[in-house]
């Protein structure tokens, strides 16, 4: 069964940062690829991948940007990842166990990318890719998204300019004078089985720039078993992964998550059926979860989370919630905060 592509979007404030720093229209544009045009305070939301890309394929042809990739992340660093690898990565004695911890936590960031680690004799070549591949031209904003991942974690352990030996990407596309400009002394191959870059095996040894001291402490998502895999989730999953970034609009219909999934409505409803789902319980689950978590985990007001969840009356939250509990979001959260 096909799952849904989605990933976090905070890693769209690079592209969103570059147009709206020319004055590109960015909210008609994110309104005509059916994206949510508020989310810069929800970081941690999951958007699907193909409207996403068509947004930015759509952009950088109307604005006539070339390499629009790599210009709005050649200085991509950690930061613009989640808060969770950022701390984990800068608390990694080795630039080794950074790029392990990434293998395992890669599904947090990006559900459709697997990372390896080709090894060889003096080099290695950190490997990324798509699980499901993108069609045509689309595929090279993704192999790029993918290699700039990577070359900032390296650059974490490294130096802040540090380049890559050598640079392999999937997509059989022209490496333009930007991307030669930025990486001068780096080969370039084109056409490859999936994007990699090559660095000396030594650097692995490295250890990261920042003290670990100062970096905050998170809890780690992959707890103490270094064979987990960040989650394992089927078609409802990938489905309600990208729902909380829509609720604020109100009850998304079928027929907009059915466009967003590249499905038809016939073929999404047959998928979730696997799980012995329907689309509405698939909403009544998501509102649940979501809602729950911003009881125990944030201060809100009942009223701006029933909005978050779409409610368009907080009566109707209220019920919805104390059906499936037994106490209301109010009690709820007493009983989270006694424990």
């Amino acid at each position: 069964m096909q799952l849904i592509p989605s990933y976090r979007a905070t890693h769209l404030f690079p592209y969103l940062d570059l147009l709206q720093g020319i004055g590109a229209p960015v909210d008609s544009g994110l309104r005509r690829a059916k994206l949510p045009t508020v989310l810069r305070d929800r970081p941690d939301h999951f958007l699907p991948q193909s409207p996403t890309i068509e947004f930015l394929d759509c952009m950088a042809k109307r604005e006539g940007i070339d390499e629009l990739s790599l210009r709005a992340l050649y200085k991509m660093t950690l930061g613009n990842l989640s808060n969770e690898f950022f701390s984990i990565a800068l608390r990694s004695p080795t630039l080794l166990c950074a790029l392990e911890r990434f293998r395992l936590m890669v599904g947090l960031e990006d559900s459709n990318v697997r990372v390896w680690i080709s090894p060889g004799k003096d080099t290695v070549k950190l490997c990324i890719g798509n699980i499901i591949p993108m069609k045509g031209d689309k595929q090279a904003f993704e192999d790029w998204n993918q290699l700039m991942v990577l070359i900032a974690i390296v650059r974490a352990f490294t130096a802040p300019d540090w380049c890559p030996e050598e640079i392999a990407l999937h997509t059989k596309c022209t490496i333009g004078p930007f991307a030669r400009k930025q990486f001068p002394d780096t080969r370039f191959l084109v056409g490859s089985e999936a994007n990699w870059i090559e660095l000396p095996r030594k650097l692995l040894a490295h250890q990261p720039l920042v003290w670990p001291g100062t970096v905050p402490a998170t809890q780690d998502p992959l707890g103490d078993a270094p064979g987990d895999t960040p989650e394992t989730i089927d078609f409802a999953g990938s489905l309600k992964r990208i729902l909380p970034a829509y609720l604020g609009d109100g009850y998304p219909s079928i027929q907009l998550m059915a466009k967003l999934t590249g499905h038809s409505v016939r073929t999404l409803q047959r998928n979730l059926r696997h799980s012995d789902l329907t689309y509405s319980g698939v909403i009544k689950q998501t509102r649940f979860e979501v809602g729950s978590r911003l009881l125990r985990q944030t201060d809100a007001k009942i009223i701006e989370i029933a909005f978050e969840l779409g409610y368009e009356d907080p009566a109707h939250f209220t019920r919805a919630f104390s059906c499936m509990t037994g106490v209301s979001p109010s009690q709820y959260r007493k009983q989270c905060n006694l424990h």
